[in-house]
C-alpha cells in the first residue's frame, strides 16, 4: 500500500462539478437581462454541478483510512462548515467594496476552477495507516 492517484472517475465527478459550476456561473450575470429562465437554468447547472464535485472527493474518506475515516472526514465536513461561514463573509465584502455581482460570481468561478485544477494534479489515495504493526506482528511470530 503506497501512493496511488486517485481513480479517473473520481477526478472526472470532481473536476466536472468544479469546472462544470464555474462555467454556468460565468454568464449568469452578462444575461441578466435576457428571459428569467435563462438566470434560473444557468443557476440550476451550477447548483447540479456543486453536488456532482464531492462524489469525487469523499469517496477518498474510505481509500485514505478505514480505522479513522470519521476523524478524516470530520476534518473535510469542519472544512467544510468553515467555508460555508466564510463565502457570505467575502461575498458582503466584495458587494461593499466593488458593488458588482459580475465581481462575486467571477470570483466564484475562480475558485471553482482553482480547485478543479487543484483536484486534478494533486488528488491522490495514499493511505495514512502503515502495515508496521502487521510487520512487528510477523517478526514477531518468526522470533
Amino acid at each position: 500500500r503506497g501512493f496511488s492517484p486517485s481513480p479517473p472517475p473520481r477526478r472526472i465527478f470532481t473536476f466536472a462539478g468544479f469546472f462544470g459550476a464555474a462555467v454556468f456561473l460565468l454568464p449568469v450575470h452578462r444575461l441578466k437581462f435576457a428571459n428569467p429562465w435563462v438566470s434560473t437554468v444557468l443557476f440550476s447547472l451550477a447548483n447540479a454541478c456543486f453536488g456532482l464535485a464531492p462524489s469525487g472527493f469523499k469517496a477518498n474518506y474510505l481509500d485514505v483510512t478505514v480505522r479513522y475515516v470519521g476523524v478524516v472526514s470530520g476534518y473535510g465536513n469542519t472544512l467544510g462548515t468553515v467555508a460555508s461561514w466564510v463565502g457570505p463573509q467575502l461575498v458582503a465584502l466584495i458587494l461593499h467594496h466593488v458593488k458588482s455581482w459580475d465581481a462575486v460570481l467571477v470570483t466564484v468561478a475562480t475558485v471553482n476552477m482553482m480547485a478543479a485544477s487543484n483536484y486534478l494534479r494533486h488528488a491522490t489515495v495514499t493511505p495514512i495507516e502503515s502495515d508496521e504493526g502487521s510487520d512487528a506482528a510477523a517478526k514477531a511470530k518468526q522470533s
